[in-house]
């Protein structure tokens, strides 16, 4: 914490019986609609003094001040001179970026739930339906073509504002995914997820881009981690509910009408969510087509769309199918009833927030590419493991294939949200996401048709890891480095005219 002599000492906001204050501060930055700290003399010693100090503050980060009070608590007590405390971002938020941070992890929780329903709830649905594996397969494939809406969406964004596409897709995400529940076969399941899934994509593109907008050059994968985390939270809130589909045939349906009770949050997010402070319609320092840089912004944007097309094509390849049928591959290879599946997703999925964290903070502390490089060469490896194993080697396996996946989640967000200009940075995160979309088809159609053929869940996840240890060795060689560059740094087009002769060109 970083404070400055404040003069004015109110004294009536002291408790009562507190003798007059010696000194008062106030924050410099930081998350806090308010801050105070008085220093009292209670008694003089010679030279020493015996004080008492009393803080007042209240974060501006809104409904998550439950998780962060306590946290904060502890190093108010204990001041450090050493930088931050491990559990927050490499670099201070102001209060704005905290507000908004806190808002778009609320929705994260949205995007998330909303994600997860259809991978959690094919299986159960299909028993009703009397579908086969192979039209799971083929339905989890269709209803990617939806991204094809998100990608429209997010281009929106990049025109008439993120807030307003944010705060629609999340609503139309909430009615849509409720209208799923009313399924009456698989079409109508595969056409209403295709729209909802849709949504929740596009939600989750637009949260990472105003966050990479929104914070600190120091914080912006901490801020991705926090996101993820919040969208995990909401996946897992899927899986809690899972058991339900125990009750009956058609009780799957019960999952699909818990996003109505999403609809008062996104109301109450959509009051304290602002616009993006970097957006603007038509940047006036853009320079017009034909300027003498705009070959130069034109190859850089490329270069950059085609590495990170193709990190998001590979690792999606992989990661889609390891996902999307793990419970099919728990209830049918290893006889686990919901609740059991439920329970080995939480297992997993749980420890992954250490992943997440630890890929977030010290990939903004010591740099993006060796953790995600290894991150990923080594989350496919134990993914892979976890397929193969039975009994508890499958759930060590799978939590360690939990931990390493997931701290390379952080830095690809964040290569997304730092790589682009402000005036194309939704747009180019949906087509990296479009993608992203086309690897998981290809490999859930690999993997749904080798397994409905009678082939094995190991051995065709051994085939495709190939994928993400490619795109790891593209992270650590030819991915720039951008922790702590700020975004007009990475993109010169962003610059005003006057500021750019000032800067080093990108790297």
């Amino acid at each position: 914490m970083v404070e400055e002599p404040d003069l004015s000492t109110p004294e009536d906001a002291l408790p009562p019986g507190t003798p007059a204050a010696e000194a008062a501060f106030r924050a410099v930055g930081g998350p806090f609609t308010q801050y105070r700290r008085t220093v009292h003399i209670l008694e003089r010693r010679d030279a020493e003094c015996l004080v008492r100090q009393h803080i007042s503050y209240r974060l501006s980060v809104p409904v998550w001040g439950w998780f962060l009070t306590p946290l904060a608590n502890r190093e108010l007590r204990r001041p450090r001179s050493d930088g931050q405390p491990f559990w927050a971002p490499a670099e201070r938020l102001d209060p704005r970026s905290g507000q908004v941070l806190g808002v778009l992890c609320l929705l994260g929780v949205v995007a998330g739930y909303l994600g997860t329903l259809l991978s959690q709830t094919i299986t159960f649905a299909f028993d009703e339906f009397d579908a086969g594996l192979a039209t799971q397969g083929n339905t989890l494939t269709a209803v990617r073509v939806g991204v094809l809406l998100a990608l429209a969406l997010v281009a929106l964004a990049d025109r008439r504002g993120r807030r307003p596409v944010l705060l629609f897709a999340a609503v139309a995400g909430c009615l849509v995914a409720t209208a799923t529940a009313a399924s009456t076969g698989v079409w109508t399941y595969g056409a209403s997820q295709a729209v909802s899934r849709s949504l929740a994509t596009a939600m989750l593109v637009l949260l990472v881009v105003i966050a990479a907008e929104e914070v600190p050059a120091g914080a912006r994968a901490y801020a991705v981690s926090v996101l993820t985390l919040s969208a995990g939270l909401g996946s897992g809130m899927v899986v809690w509910l899972l058991p339900l589909a125990d009750l009956g045939l058609r009780a799957w349906r019960i999952l699909f009408l818990a996003p109505l009770l999403a609809l008062p949050l996104v109301l109450f997010c959509a009051r304290r969510l602002p616009e993006s402070r970097r957006f603007a319609p038509q940047p006036a320092e853009t320079p017009p087509s034909g300027h003498p840089g705009d070959a130069e912004r034109r190859r850089r944007r490329a270069k950059r769309m085609f590495l990170l097309g193709c990190g998001a094509l590979g690792v999606s390849l992989f990661a889609a199918p390891a996902s999307q049928f793990l419970n099919e591959f728990l209830r049918s290879q290893r006889s686990f009833s919901a609740g059991n599946i439920s329970v080995f997703q939480l297992s997993i999925n749980t420890p992954a927030a250490i992943g997440v964290l630890i890929g977030g903070r010290f990939s903004d502390v010591r740099g993006r590419r060796r953790i995600g490089a290894l991150g990923l060469a080594a989350g496919a490896a134990f993914t892979v493991f976890r397929y193969v194993a039975d009994g508890w080697p499958m759930w060590m396996w799978g939590v360690l294939a939990g931990i390493f996946g997931a701290a390379s989640v952080p830095i690809m967000g964040a290569f997304g949200g730092e790589l682009f200009g402000t005036s194309k940075r939704a747009g180019s995160n949906g087509v990296i996401t479009t993608m992203g979309v086309i690897g998981s088809v290809i490999g859930l159609q690999i993997v749904g048709r080798f397994t409905d053929a009678g082939g094995e869940f190991g051995h065709v996840f051994a085939m495709i890891a190939g994928a993400p240890l490619v795109v790891a060795l593209l992270i650590l060689f030819v991915f720039p480095e951008t922790a702590w560059r700020e975004l007009e740094d990475l993109n010169p087009e962003d610059l005003k005219p006057a500021d750019r002769a000032a800067r080093p060109p990108p790297g």
